[in-house]
């Protein structure tokens, strides 16, 4: 396979698109409890939403090795291993969400004591929690079944699962909100409705794309401990990986709170803005795990080569748009979240820090993408155990003296760090395996 300038954009376009809708959800939501009244109903749904995003984050992993497995079988040849990759991914997936929902008190108790929202918040911060939390499973299978898809080259289907489910979501949370009158409680409803729609498309692109009948594979061959062991230690690597993203999201958003209801709401708007950005670089991070797995399959060291080179051009084209763009319109853009204005006025202090968010990320999110579909997941796991170190020094160092202007710093220092320690190891990357040219 030759990859070209045209042919990664065709297939990254796509998930980017997806990608977007995601955040776009988040902000919609945010925007819709923004038009509440209350800065409660803002923080109450940011708050809500960053449990099931640690949740959704921390086991990523699912869809990330399931695309990463399903692209190297499909660059072998092997269907059997295709089907088992989805399978394997799928019965791990919603055994996590089955023990998600045993454990729904502990988790809403231990958000609540690390965030210490006002008495206000918390009311309809957990009516948000209590209505998602039964649709974790579908959302974690979803999550599964949208990486394989990925990973085989169903990118049209995949890609349409998710903008279907999220176009839903927000369209439900509009009618639910404004028409029905059902407050913080339609925006989760709608979520959950849109959970659910999702793994039900999801399930039936598996059925239309399977590679081979389910009776070809035998339960010893899908239970094989030695790909069982592998999925596992990809996904532990993974996991800390996200973890990392986890405790940087999840301490800002602490800290955040710590500063009062209208910082928070003000940061909170802006990580929306974030959101939406680096879910851009995400879809050439998917576009390039698919090829960079393909690659591992074939053993083309070439394919690899090219994957390296025009993921970095393509993301950094449009890191440099996106700066521009939000430079030019960034007070029009925080005017669609909220009217109120010391909340304007509180984003309007601090978004020049977003402004640099795009440069500074873009190869780290991207690259990640490479190292994931050739599986090669140890440099992930210790590049990012250095980024979050690199992140908490630099918070504890900068928040004291500067406050929010601190925490952004340090927040920007973290995806710098992501991007540094993760180029360090591309060399190794072309070096572990002896591909032919």
């Amino acid at each position: 396979m030759e990859l070209t300038h045209k042919k990664f954009l065709i297939t990254s376009l796509p998930f980017t698109a997806a990608s977007v809708s995601v955040p776009l959800i988040g902000a919609v939501d945010t925007a819709i409890a923004g038009g509440l009244g209350s800065y409660h109903y803002i923080n109450s749904v940011a708050l809500g939403s960053v449990i099931f995003s640690t949740i959704f984050w921390l086991f990523n992993f699912l869809g990330l090795t399931a695309s990463g497995f399903a692209s190297q079988s499909l660059g072998s040849g092997n269907k059997q291993e295709e089907l088992c990759a989805f399978l394997r991914g799928s019965i791990l997936a919603c055994g996590i969400g089955l023990v998600i929902i045993l454990l729904q008190n502990h988790i809403f108790n231990a958000a609540v004591q690390f965030f210490n929202p006002p008495a206000e918040t918390l009311v309809f911060m957990r009516l948000y929690f209590n209505i998602i939390v039964y649709t974790v499973p579908a959302a974690l299978f979803y999550q599964t079944a949208q990486g394989w898809l990925a990973g085989i080259m169903q990118v049209r289907f995949s890609v349409a699962v998710g903008l279907t489910a999220n176009i839903a979501n927000a369209l439900l949370a509009f009618i639910l909100v404004y028409g029905c009158g059902l407050g913080v409680a339609g925006v989760a409803a709608a979520s959950a409705l849109a959970n659910i729609l999702a793994a039900v498309l999801a399930l039936y692109g598996f059925y239309k794309s399977r590679p081979c009948s389910l009776k070809s594979i035998s339960p010893a061959q899908l239970f094989r401990g030695q790909d069982f062991a592998k999925l596992l230690n990809c996904s532990g690597h993974l996991a800390i990986r996200t973890l990392c993203m986890l405790i940087m999201i999840n301490t800002f958003m602490s800290q955040s709170s710590a500063f009062g209801g209208e910082i928070l709401a003000a940061n909170s708007i802006l990580m929306q803005i974030q959101y939406v950005m680096g879910d851009i670089f995400t879809g050439f991070s998917q576009a390039a795990a698919i090829y960079a797995g393909i690659a591992a399959g074939e053993g083309n060291k070439k394919l690899l080569q090219s994957t390296l080179k025009i993921s970095a051009v393509q993301s950094l084209a449009a890191a440099f748009l996106q700066t521009g763009i939000y430079f030019v319109w960034r007070a029009k853009i925080a005017g669609l979240f909220t009217g109120l204005p010391q909340i304007l006025a509180a984003v309007n202090r601090y978004d020049m820090f977003i402004v640099f968010f795009p440069v500074l990320s873009a190869l780290g999110i991207v690259y990640y993408g490479v190292f994931n579909g050739t599986l090669q997941t140890t440099p992930i796991c210790i590049s990012m155990l250095f980024t979050a170190a690199s992140y908490l020094l630099a918070k504890a160092a900068l928040v004291p003296e500067l406050g929010n202007s601190g925490l952004w710093l340090a927040f920007l220092v973290f995806y710098v760090a992501r991007s540094g320690f993760l180029l360090i190891f591309v060399p190794s990357l072309l070096k572990k395996f002896p591909y032919r040219t």
